[in-house]
C-alpha cells in the first residue's frame, strides 16, 4: 500500500484503480473540553456533531493546525501505519476520520469494489475492523495504541442505511465518562485476502495469539475445531466468572450451557478472546424461550405488527404441535390463552375493533381487498399472518383460521402479484418490488402444499403463483430491490435481506415445490456474493450473522443505527444455506447454517428471555430524536436494556423446518 501525502489518499497496489477513501479525505476528529454535546439540537443518525481539523502536507510533514496534530505515515509489511499526536490540552474527543469507500457511496466504482464494515471487534485492548469487498480486495484496520475505540458515522439520509465514515478515537468525548488519555493514536491499515489472513496479520501485528473456529457452538458435549494464529501457551476458559487454563488445543469440547469465552495466552499475555454457546438440548432451549414470551413487553415496546413483532405466535404453535408432551396442563393453558388473544385480534370482524397492522380484515377496506391486513399495504405483514393462521388451524382445528389463511393468500396473489410474477406494492407515487421482502414465497408454497390433497383447484392457483414468483426472481438477476430508502445521495442499495431472501426464495421453491437446476445455480451465485454481508468475528452472536444496522432505530433500546448482530433476519441466510445443503450435500453450507442459527440462539438468556440484537457498536447513532437531551451518552451495552418477545422468536419458526425437523 502507498500513502500519497499530497492527496492524503491510499493506493492499494493490488487494485490501484479502486478507491480506498471516497467523499472526502482523512481529517482529525475532535471535540473541545468546553463543548457540551449533551445539550441542544443534534444531527440525525448520530448523537453529536464533532469538529474537524484539516490535515495538510507542508515542508515535508503532515500537520493539522487547529489541534496542533502531527501525523506520521510509514510502511509496515505491505500496509501502512499512521501515527498521530497532539499536545493541545483543551481537547476532549480526539481521533481520525477515515472516509472509506463504503458500499453505496456515489462514484465509488460499483458495489463490487466498495467496502462493507464487516467485522468490528474490541476486546482485551485489541480493536480492529475487517473491511470486506465483494471483489476480494479486503482491508483490516487496527488500533495499536491505548484508545477508547471506534465510532461509525451512519448516513443522515435513507434512515441511516449506509456507512459513510469510520472514526478511530483515542478518547471519546467526556460525556461518555471514559478517562482522558494522552492524545496519541497509532493505527495500521493492511491489505488482507480473507478473514483467516486477517487474523494471521493481526497476530503478527499485535504479537499476540488469535483464535477462530468452524462452529460457534452446539450441544453440550460437541467438539468444535479451533484455528490458532500465532504462538500459544494455553487457552483461558471463562464461564460465569470462573476461570481455568486449558492446554493449547485444536478442538474444544462444549461443557457449559450458555456462553463461554476462550482466550489464548502467550507469556502471560492475553490474546483475542472468542465466545461459544452451548445448550443441553434444542427442545429445552425452545421451551424456555416460549415460557418467557410476555405480551405486555410486545405491547409496551413495539407497534405489534404481524411481521416483526408477532413471530412468537407461530413459534409457540409449532412447539405445541411437536413438543406438547414437555408441557403440563397448566402450561398448555397459558400458551393457548396467549395465542387465542392474538388470534381473536387477527380475525376481528368489527371495523371499530380492528387494529391496524394486526387484524386481517375479511371485508374490502377502501382500495384494499378482503383479507388484507387492516390499514396496511406492507405485504410482509400479510405473509406472516398467513403463516400464523395456517399454524393455528393445524393446532386448534378451527376452520375459521383456515378460511382466513386461504383468504389472505388469495389477497396476496390477487392484490399484489403482477402478470410477470412479481409481488408489487403501488404506493400511489411509486411502485416497489416486494418479491423478496421477508420472503412471501414461504407462505405461498406452504399453503399450496397443505391444500394439494384437500382443495386441488385452489392449491394449483397457489402453485402457479409460486412458480411465477420464482421465475420473476430468477429473471431479475442480481437486482435486489427492498423496502423504500431510495436517495439521490447514494447508489442503489445492495440490501442484505433482499439478497439473502432472493436465494432463500429460489431454494425454498426448489425444496418444496419443484427442483429447477437453474434456480439452484442462481441461488449459489447469490450466496457467494452475499458472503461479504456475513460477519466473521468469532463471537457467538456475530459469527455467521448477516450485516444489518438500521433496525436498532426501532428495536432494542431504539438508539441506533448500530450494528444489530444476530438479528432475526439472519435466519433468511441460515435457512438458505441449510436448503442448499439439503439440495446439494455441500457441507460448507450446513456449517454456515448452524452458525447463522447460533447467532440467534446465543442471545437467549438462562431464564429464556432474549434480545432482538447484539450490538458491537460502542457509540450508537442516537435514534430518531433531534435533541441531544434525548440521547443516552453511554458506551453501548452489547445487549439492550429492553428484552424482546417478538422478532427474536423468528428463529424457532424456521428451525422447525431445518435443524429440528
Amino acid at each position: 500500500m502507498i500513502f500519497d501525502k499530497q492527496s492524503l489518499q491510499i493506493i492499494d497496489e493490488r487494485c490501484p484503480e479502486d478507491k480506498i477513501f471516497n467523499c472526502g479525505k482523512p481529517t482529525i476528529s475532535y471535540t473541545l473540553l468546553s463543548d457540551d454535546i449533551t445539550k441542544g439540537k443534534k444531527p440525525t443518525q448520530t448523537p453529536y456533531k464533532d469538529r474537524e481539523d484539516e490535515i495538510k502536507y507542508s515542508n515535508g510533514r503532515l500537520y493539522a493546525e487547529k489541534t496542533n496534530t502531527l501525523l506520521d505515515v510509514f510502511p509496515y509489511e505491505d500496509g501502512i501505519i499512521l501515527d498521530m499526536r497532539s499536545e493541545t490540552s483543551d481537547i476532549s474527543s480526539f481521533g481520525i476520520n477515515l472516509p472509506f469507500n463504503f458500499m453505496g457511496k456515489l462514484n465509488g466504482g460499483g458495489w463490487e469494489n466498495q467496502f462493507l464494515f464487516n467485522s468490528p471487534y474490541s476486546k482485551n485492548g485489541i480493536t480492529y475492523a475487517y473491511l470486506k469487498k465483494p471483489n476480494g480486495n479486503n482491508l483490516v484496520v487496527a488500533i495499536l495504541s491505548e484508545a477508547d475505540g471506534w465510532k461509525m458515522d451512519y448516513s443522515p439520509y435513507s434512515f441511516g442505511h449506509y456507512f459513510i465514515n469510520l472514526k478511530l478515537l483515542t478518547s471519546f468525548d467526556r460525556a461518555y465518562g471514559t478517562r482522558q488519555r494522552e492524545k496519541h493514536l497509532r493505527i495500521a491499515i493492511l491489505p488482507v485476502s480473507d478473514f483467516r489472513n486477517c487474523l494471521e496479520r493481526l497476530s503478527r501485528l499485535y504479537e499476540l495469539p488469535f483464535i477462530d473456529y468452524d462452529l460457534s457452538g452446539g450441544r453440550v458435549g460437541d467438539k468444535i475445531a479451533l484455528s490458532v494464529f500465532g504462538e500459544i501457551d494455553c487457552v483461558l476458559e471463562t464461564y460465569l466468572g470462573k476461570e481455568r487454563e486449558l492446554d493449547g488445543l485444536s478442538h474444544y469440547t462444549l461443557k457449559n450451557e450458555g456462553e463461554t469465552t476462550l482466550t489464548p495466552i502467550k507469556n502471560g499475555k492475553k490474546g483475542a478472546e472468542v465466545s461459544v454457546f452451548a445448550y443441553k438440548s434444542l427442545e429445552n432451549l425452545y421451551k424456555r424461550s416460549m415460557d418467557s414470551v410476555d405480551l405486555d413487553v410486545i405491547k409496551a415496546y413495539t407497534d405489534s405488527n404481524l411481521c416483526e413483532h408477532q413471530c412468537w405466535a407461530s413459534a409457540m404453535l409449532r412447539f405445541l404441535m411437536k413438543h406438547k408432551d414437555m408441557l403440563s396442563s397448566e402450561e398448555i393453558a397459558v400458551y393457548e390463552k396467549k395465542l387465542l388473544s392474538l388470534l381473536d385480534i387477527i380475525t376481528e370482524q368489527s371495523e371499530e375493533k380492528a387494529i391496524p397492522r394486526i387484524t386481517i380484515f375479511n371485508k374490502p377496506q377502501n382500495e384494499l381487498l378482503a383479507y388484507n391486513v387492516f390499514k396496511s399495504r406492507r405485504v410482509q405483514e400479510l405473509a406472516h399472518g398467513i403463516t400464523i393462521l395456517l399454524d393455528a388451524y393445524l393446532y386448534f382445528g378451527d376452520e375459521k383460521y383456515l378460511t382466513y389463511a386461504k383468504g389472505g393468500t388469495m389477497c396476496l396473489i390477487s392484490g399484489y402479484q403482477r402478470d410477470d410474477g412479481r409481488i408489487e406494492i403501488d404506493w400511489g407515487n411509486s411502485k416497489e418490488d416486494y418479491s423478496t421482502v421477508c420472503s412471501p414465497m414461504i407462505p405461498i408454497c406452504d399453503m399450496a402444499n397443505y391444500l394439494k390433497d384437500k382443495s386441488k383447484e385452489l392449491s394449483n392457483v397457489f402453485f402457479e403463483s409460486a412458480a411465477a414468483l420464482a421465475e420473476h426472481i430468477y429473471r431479475r438477476g442480481l437486482n435486489f430491490p427492498t423496502e423504500g430508502c431510495k436517495s439521490s445521495n447514494a447508489e442503489t442499495e445492495m440490501e442484505d435481506g433482499s439478497i439473502s431472501c432472493t436465494a432463500l426464495s429460489l431454494l425454498y421453491y426448489c425444496k418444496n415445490v419443484k427442483r429447477e437446476e437453474k434456480y439452484v445455480k442462481k441461488a449459489k451465485e447469490i450466496l457467494n456474493i452475499h458472503k461479504s454481508w456475513i460477519i466473521e468475528a468469532p463471537i457467538c452472536q456475530m459469527k455467521g450473522s448477516t450485516l444489518r444496522w438500521w433496525e436498532t432505530q426501532w428495536e432494542g433500546d431504539a438508539d441506533g443505527p448500530a450494528i444489530c448482530a444476530g438479528h432475526a433476519w439472519t435466519i433468511w441466510r441460515a435457512e438458505a444455506d441449510y436448503l442448499y445443503y439439503e439440495l446439494t450435500g455441500e457441507a460448507e453450507h450446513l456449517i454456515r447454517a448452524k452458525n447463522g442459527f447460533m447467532t440467534n440462539l446465543s442471545k437467549i438468556q438462562e431464564d429464556g428471555t432474549s434480545y432482538s440484537i447484539y450490538n458491537p457498536d460502542m457509540i450508537n447513532g442516537g435514534g430518531f430524536g433531534d435533541r441531544a437531551e434525548n440521547v443516552k451518552f453511554q458506551i453501548a451495552p452489547r445487549f439492550a436494556s429492553i428484552v424482546d418477545c417478538g422478532i427474536s422468536r423468528y428463529v424457532w419458526i424456521r428451525i422447525n423446518d431445518t435443524l429440528l425437523q
